[in-house]
């Protein structure tokens, strides 16, 4: 189970301080970056180039929102990114053809769930049939969220701060610390097999067939 932190004050925190697990992943080794993508219509051009530049450190990107790979391939070089493995936040069941495509070329890929219902068109066990791939929770902000995720068996997810309750316990590094612990020991409980970020990685030519 691999957990992702996107850029946030608690994602920062925790990468320049000695916790470290290696299912935790604080950006920019899970980079997400919505502020670029709404930049302007063509957002994603900036978000490709920049994880032209990040590529070395990026582990798991989100891909952009309803870009396909065509249009991808016209702004970068898309075999710079092939160390990157991509959450592929899927709208409508449709768009399960940009992870069909980006499979095609070898790309390591999750399945993107939305936890915020309008930026879906489809419920959860709609998704949990389709999906071919891996699967990733995007935007998890409660516990309700936790528990069904690990209900349906998702490989991954991202966090928010809010799954860490108030302001004050976020500001709280003791607190934020304990909270984090707990939550890696919530998704360690036997719900299926786990893995580390680095068996993940490099077991790939065994774990991504379907």
């Amino acid at each position: 189970m691999i957990i992702g932190i996107g850029r946030s004050p608690i994602a920062y925190r925790i990468r320049y301080t000695s916790f470290n697990n290696s299912k935790l992943l604080p950006y920019p080794l899970f980079y997400d970056n919505k502020k670029l993508l709404l930049t302007a219509t063509n957002g994603y051009i900036y978000y490709l180039k920049e994880l032209v530049k990040l590529k070395n450190i990026i582990k798991v990107a989100l891909w952009p929102d309803n870009i396909d790979l065509d249009k991808a391939v016209k702004v970068v070089d898309i075999s710079l990114l092939e160390n990157i493995t991509f959450v592929v936040p899927v709208h409508s069941l449709e768009q399960l053809e940009i992870v069909d495509k980006l499979k095609e070329f070898n790309f390591r890929v999750f399945t993107g769930y939305a936890s915020d219902k309008k930026y879906r068109n489809y419920e959860l066990g709609d998704f949990i049939k389709a999906a071919k791939t891996k699967k990733w929770y995007l935007g998890v902000s409660t516990k309700k969220e936790l528990r069904e995720l690990l209900m349906h068996n998702f490989d991954g997810f991202d966090i928010t701060g809010y799954l860490f309750g108030t302001h004050e316990n976020r500001k709280d590094f003791r607190v934020l610390m304990r909270n984090l612990e707990e939550l890696l020991r919530t998704v360690s409980k036997p719900q299926g097999k786990q893995t580390t970020i680095f068996d993940f990685l490099e077991n790939r030519a065994v774990n991504w067939g379907v």
